[in-house]
C-alpha cells in the first residue's frame, strides 16, 4: 500500500462524503480505493470511517486523522508547486570552482547573458588552479583540466583539448627544423610549477609514442604567464590549442614538430553523487557546455604527464 496515497484517498472521502466521488475524482476504481482505506485502517489500529450501503460517516479518530492529514497533503502540494517553479525560474545558489586562465579566457565573456537569463540565480564564482575539495570548500561543480577525477564524485567530460608545442620566431630559427621530441631534452622548457623544474611529455606519431624528460629553468602555475614568455623567446612551450592558435596566427608563435601530437587534455566537471541534481547546477553544466564546446573536439578523453 502507497500510504500517501491511501491518506490522499481519504482526504478526499470525507471531503465529498462518498467512496463513489472520491474514486472518480482521483480516476481510480472503487475498490482500488476500498482496499486502500481498509489498509489504512489495519495499519493504523482504529476505524476512520463508518460506512454503509446508504452513507459514509467519519469516526471521532478519523476526525483527528483528517485533520493532520490534510495538512501533510497541503504541505506536500506546496513543496510540488514550489519544485515546479524551481524548474521554470532557477532560484538558489551555484557555487562553482574554474581555473583561472580557461575560465577567463572561454567562460567570464558568456557570464553575463547566463545571469541575465536567470535574475533569481545567486552564482558565486571562484576562479582558482587548486584542485578543491567540493565537499570541504562546499563547491556544487568543479571544472578541472586534465585532473584525475575523484571516486567519490560524479565526473561528465566536455570533451577535449588539443594541445601545441609553440616557440617564439626567433628561437623556432634557432632551433632549425625540429625533427624528433627526444631533442627537447637539451632545450630550454617553460613548465608547470609543481614538476621540479622537470617533467615528461609525450608525444605520439603514426601509432609511435615518444617520451621526452625536459628540463627548463622557469616552472610557472598560470598558463597565461607561460605563453608569455614563450611569445618573448625565453623557451619552448607546451599549450592548450585555445590558448595558442590566435598568437601562431599572428605569428607571434610558431609550432614545432607539427607532425606529432601531445596527448589532448580532458576538460571535465566534477559534481556530487546525488539521483537528482539541482535544476540550478543542471543548468550551469549545459551553460558550461556551450561556452566551451568551441575550444573542444569529442573523443576519449587522453590523459597526459604534463
Amino acid at each position: 500500500m502507497d500510504r500517501f496515497a491511501a491518506a490522499e484517498a481519504f482526504v478526499r472521502i470525507v471531503e465529498l462524503g462518498s467512496f463513489t466521488a472520491c474514486a472518480r475524482d482521483l480516476r481510480l476504481r472503487q475498490a482500488t480505493v476500498s482496499r486502500w482505506i481498509a489498509a489504512l485502517e489495519d495499519e493504523l489500529g482504529v476505524a476512520l470511517l463508518d460506512r454503509t450501503t446508504r452513507s459514509v460517516r467519519v469516526t471521532d479518530a478519523g476526525e483527528r486523522f483528517y485533520a493532520q492529514a490534510r495538512e501533510l497533503l497541503a504541505i506536500w502540494s506546496n513543496a510540488q508547486a514550489r519544485a515546479r517553479q524551481d524548474r521554470r525560474e532557477l532560484t538558489g545558489r551555484v557555487r562553482v570552482s574554474l581555473p583561472v586562465v580557461l575560465g577567463q579566457r572561454l567562460i567570464s565573456q558568456h557570464l553575463a547573458g547566463f545571469v541575465r537569463d536567470h535574475p533569481s540565480l545567486e552564482l558565486d564564482l571562484r576562479f582558482t588552479d587548486r584542485y578543491v575539495d567540493l565537499v570541504a570548500d562546499g563547491v556544487d561543480l568543479a571544472l578541472r583540466v586534465g585532473a584525475p577525477v575523484d571516486s567519490e564524485y560524479r565526473a561528465k567530460t566536455l570533451g577535449v583539448t588539443p594541445r601545441r608545442l609553440v616557440a617564439a620566431p626567433r628561437l623556432g630559427a634557432a632551433l632549425g627544423e625540429l625533427a624528433d621530441p627526444r631533442a627537447l631534452a637539451r632545450l630550454p622548457c617553460l613548465l608547470h610549477s609543481g614538476l621540479n623544474n622537470r617533467a615528461l611529455w609525450s608525444f605520439e606519431r603514426a601509432g609511435e609514442v615518444v617520451r621526452v624528460a625536459v628540463r627548463g629553468r622557469v616552472s610557472v602555475d598560470h598558463s597565461e604567464t607561460i605563453l608569455a614568455l614563450a611569445i618573448a623567446g625565453e623557451g619552448v612551450a607546451l599549450l592548450a590549442s585555445w590558448l595558442v592558435d590566435q598568437e601562431l596566427a599572428r605569428g607571434r608563435l610558431v609550432a614545432l614538430l607539427p607532425e606529432y601530437a601531445a596527448p589532448p587534455a580532458p576538460i571535465q566537471i566534477l559534481y556530487a553523487a546525488s539521483r537528482h541534481t539541482p535544476a540550478a547546477v543542471a543548468a550551469f553544466v549545459a551553460f558550461l557546455e556551450d561556452a566551451l564546446r568551441p575550444a573542444l573536439r569529442s573523443g576519449d578523453a587522453a590523459t597526459s604527464d604534463v
